[in-house]
């Protein structure tokens, strides 16, 4: 990679509002359509993704709201549990998980009722779709961080219990009126259509509903930032995206502010990406990395006492048959009462439905 696209990528992955003007004082080019079309080249390598939007979900609606994250494992193929997690509307990912002896998927889920949702995956359990099951609710904000390109692609971790001045990650909490406009433009922003262009948004959004104006559209973007339900990001790879190998690692320790230090230190300033969060009394962190950083891993944590519990879950190849980042299933939200609840019973009972339509399931 030329020194000029480890520049512009480095920065643009700290500083996601700099306009192509402003990008070009932190590199040697010369021209802003230089910018322009290096970035487009990178996203064609797969090196970018975005601009995404995350959510922080405790500012979306008065009652508790945010992801749980599952492990579950089964006897059947990928395609089969999907179909049953399908039904469940507040479905927000789907991964397979690296296993040799049965399939793994990571899953994550919009939450209004925790016990609820545990209740539909102990359904499926009971029934055989699923043989075991995790599920953990995050409790803090994400934190992303992109790569550092001038960084170690192999970083050493013997710099997790550093002093560090920990960032404040507590979510957010209900402060903001949202309306039908807010609620119709948010899945898109989420995911990332079109890079955010408010035009493109306005134009897909026309097409399914009544038509919002642009000065709608603008306005709630605008409000939705200033208010922070939204934090702007990109999402940059260390290597192009099919060359960077992706775990999730679970983190405990007996103090919750060390679990968020290691958390914070972990691969800071290295060549690699890696967004985390509190997920119950756990550290949870999803990172991008160059494949040799892998092998180790889990030996280097062995060594350090502080972390009485450790979990490891490196993901497979992406498969396009997969759901992957689907957005906030946002249908039920009650703006007069500025509340968020799914109807789990009716989850329920479509499972139910699909269990006695397949009598090989059982």
């Amino acid at each position: 990679m030329k020194e000029n696209e480890k520049k512009l990528l480095s920065i643009l992955g700290k500083s996601p509002d700099l306009s192509g003007k402003e990008l070009l004082t932190h590199t040697n080019y010369k021209w802003i359509g230089t910018i322009h079309r290096k970035l487009e080249h990178l996203k064609k390598q797969g090196m970018i993704r975005g601009l995404l939007y995350y959510i922080d979900h405790g500012k979306l609606c008065r009652n508790p709201l945010h992801m749980v994250f599952c492990i579950l494992e089964s006897n059947w193929s990928f395609e089969k549990v999907v179909s049953y997690l399908r039904l469940i509307e507040p479905l927000s990912w789907v991964y397979p998980v690296l296993s040799s002896y049965r399939a793994v998927l990571n899953v994550g889920f919009i939450s209004s009722n925790d016990a609820e949702m545990k209740a539909l995956l102990q359904l499926l359990k009971d029934n055989d779709i699923i043989s075991n099951y995790i599920i953990r609710g995050y409790r803090s904000k994400r934190v992303a961080e992109n790569p550092d390109f001038f960084g170690d692609p192999l970083p050493p971790l013997d710099n997790l219990l550093n002093p560090c001045e920990i960032p404040d990650i507590s979510p957010g909490h209900h402060d903001t009126e949202w309306n039908e406009c807010d609620m119709r433009i948010l899945p898109y922003l989420e995911t990332g259509y079109k890079d955010g262009n408010l035009i493109e948004i306005l134009r897909a959004e026309k097409k399914l509903h009544k038509a919002l104006t642009y000065e709608q559209v603008k306005y709630s973007h605008k409000k939705m930032v200033m208010n922070k339900l939204i934090e702007k990001k990109y999402l940059i790879f260390p290597f192009p995206r099919d060359q960077n190998a992706v775990f999730i690692l679970f983190l405990k320790s007996k103090d919750v502010g060390l679990t968020q230090k290691m958390l914070y230190n972990f691969g800071r300033g290295a060549r690699l990406y890696k967004r985390y969060v509190l997920c119950e009394d756990w550290g949870m962190l999803t990172c991008f990395c160059h494949p040799l950083f892998l092998t180790d891993l889990m030996y280097k944590l062995d060594s350090i006492e502080e972390i009485t519990k450790k979990e490891l879950y490196q993901l497979r190849s992406l498969s396009g048959n997969l759901p992957i980042g689907l957005p906030c299933e946002l249908k039920y939200y009650d703006f007069e009462n500025q509340i968020l609840k799914y109807p789990y019973p009716v989850y329920k009972e479509k499972i139910k439905e699909k269990l006695d339509s397949e009598p090989d399931s059982l």
